[in-house]
């Protein structure tokens, strides 16, 4: 569907990107610079990077496939219902993760519980790290906006995701993720009403889907509960997902991080409502989804934009995907290099050998991604299998050690996760099917509770290798943090949520926008879905660009002016 000017864009597009990011490779000549972006990313570029890695291929092609399935539930349990779990990680966790994550998530584990916990939960983020459910994605947009092979596609795309990564770090991954998070946000909120208002708004998705299956237009009735508590623990996910926690520690403070979580918050769901109730629109036009509805969504959105237009949106969704990709393909790579690869080694890896480990790396993961990622009938099951695994074997000692200042065990880390991937890969095989919840249930809703169980009573034997957190005078944290950055005052003060400030601002925002979107849907008002919520999720994503240009603007400014003073 793509004409020649529509390609051409997209090919400029990409080779800005490249030169973005090759500028910024130019200045991560160590491993702090590569893997942290020397912990100086400002809010504005916080929440684009933050926005753009966890609105991939999941979040955007992989929300209306699953939404097709749902109908209203998607919005009220997997939109609204995600947000509110993450609530916690942004006001309380993300500042802690500034302070107490040194690095990895693997290294994080190693300090609290052992060699052996931080090998294990090395290997659980790799799997993680191979991103199967965006190179899904990607293949699902070749297939509609080319009509190419959607291995081709997807290969191609992997090939773009390691050059980025490889060349400009995290500050060239940031950097792109805010110009993909720009192009992914508009060119959504962009074609959303047209699609939703041809099909007569409310009134006439609900005239066809009451003849199909009436539960799809009620909050709750798309779904089977089983499906239901499962999207809440891919909510909770976030909790342990390593792109975040690199996000978090990157961030110039504990609040940058924190706030910029809170304020995706918003964006997130007003583009959730722009996606799910495109889904609505496309189940209504393909009532039994005789197309793969992922495909159907980008030939939808293509069919009603003008040329060039068409070429910015694929560039928008590609974006999207690669802005995942590379994400997580760098913190693979990371988590390879210094936690799996150097602790094998008589010396400690330098930077050159890390960063080199680090690239070749990534280049195994898109292989790897490439060859399993299409075994799955919606990019979403790729998502939750993945997801599965990693919550039953990481949840419970990686929340433990950031939350729970009390003795913690080697042997409570070990048990936990032991317990909670023996209990997943033995209830993968043999699910157990409860009749009140749907049927079969996912194994990792067996797995989580015995791995807390087993982290209890692991607890009791074993022996404590740290306690607490690195401050000033304080208890001791390990040897891999400065003890002198941080005072127990500043700890307290940049920890602190502030309600009457602008935390409590962010959260009144979502909680107004929420109350908002719910009142449209339950009493069917068009113009708060059909309007509002692509112009919420629009401009605040250009107030957010604007402000990141202005700040690089003002630096460069200010840059020369300090250069002219000293000539």
């Amino acid at each position: 569907m793509l004409t020649t000017l529509d390609n051409i864009t997209i090919i400029l597009c990409v080779v800005g990107v490249f030169a973005i990011s090759h500028i910024m490779g130019r200045k991560s000549k160590d491993m702090e610079s590569f893997y942290h972006a020397n912990k100086s990313l400002p809010w504005s570029l916080a929440v684009g990077t933050i926005a753009a890695s966890w609105y991939g291929g999941n979040g955007t092609i992989g929300t209306v496939g699953y939404a097709t399935t749902m109908g209203l539930a998607a919005f009220f349990i997997w939109s609204i219902g995600a947000h509110l779990v993450r609530f916690p990680l942004a006001l309380w966790m993300a500042p802690k993760i500034s302070v107490k994550v040194n690095s990895t998530m693997t290294e994080l584990l190693n300090r609290f519980y052992g060699r052996i916990a931080s090998f294990i939960g090395a290997i659980v983020l790799i799997v993680s790290c191979l991103s199967i459910s965006e190179i899904a994605a990607t293949g699902y947009v070749g297939i509609a906006a080319w009509g190419a092979n959607k291995f081709v596609v997807a290969a191609i795309v992997i090939a773009i995701s390691i050059l980025l990564t490889c060349v400009g770090g995290l500050m060239g991954v940031a950097i792109t993720d805010m110009i993909f998070f720009f192009f992914m946000i508009m060119s959504v909120s962009l074609v959303f009403p047209q699609a939703f208002f041809s099909m007569g708004g409310f009134a006439g998705v609900e005239g066809i889907l009451n003849a199909v299956d009436p539960g799809l237009m009620t909050p709750l009735g798309g779904i089977a509960p089983g499906k239901a508590i499962m999207l809440i623990l891919v909510c909770i996910n976030v909790y342990k997902d390593p792109a975040f926690y690199q996000r978090f520690t990157a961030s110039n403070g504990p609040k940058t991080g924190k706030r910029a979580m809170l304020t995706c918050f918003s964006i997130w769901m007003s583009m959730d409502a722009c996606l799910m109730f495109t889904a609505i629109v496309i189940r209504a036009q393909d009532p039994l989804l005789t197309v793969q509805p992922e495909v159907a969504y980008i030939t939808l959105v293509l069919s009603g934009l003008p040329v060039v237009l068409r070429g910015l949106f694929i560039f928008g969704m590609m974006g999207a995907i690669i802005s995942t990709v590379d994400t997580y393909y760098l913190i693979g790579g990371e988590i390879l290099a210094n936690d799996i690869v150097s602790p094998l080694c008589k010396k400690p890896l330098n930077d050159r050998q890390s960063i080199l480990i680090a690239r070749i790396a990534c280049v195994g993961f898109g292989v790897i991604g490439l060859a399993v990622a299409f075994r799955f009938a919606l990019v979403y099951d790729a998502m939750i299998f993945v997801t599965s695994l990693s919550m039953s074997v990481l949840f419970v000692p990686v929340i433990a050690a950031i939350m729970y200042e009390g003795k913690k065990t080697n042997m409570a880390g070990l048990a936990s996760m032991f317990a909670g991937g023996g209990a997943w890969i033995w209830f993968s095989y043999k699910p157990i099917s409860i009749a009140a919840l749907g049927g079969p249930i996912d194994a990792s809703l067996v797995a989580l509770p015995l791995s807390f169980v087993a982290f209890l009573i692991g607890n009791r034997f074993g022996r404590e290798l740290n306690h607490g957190f690195a401050v000033s005078g304080g208890a001791n944290m390990g040897t891999a943090i400065d003890t002198s950055a941080i005072s127990m005052e500043e700890y307290k003060k940049e920890t602190k949520v502030e309600w009457f400030g602008v935390d409590g601002a962010l959260c009144l925002l979502y909680a107004g926008l929420a109350c908002v979107y719910t009142y449209g849907i339950l009493n069917r008002v068009d113009w708060i879905i059909g309007w509002m919520a692509p112009i919420v999720a629009a401009t605040m994503t250009t107030l957010i660009f604007g402000r990141y240009l202005f700040e690089v603007f003002s630096f460069g400014k200010g840059h020369h002016s300090r250069e002219t003073q000293l000539k």
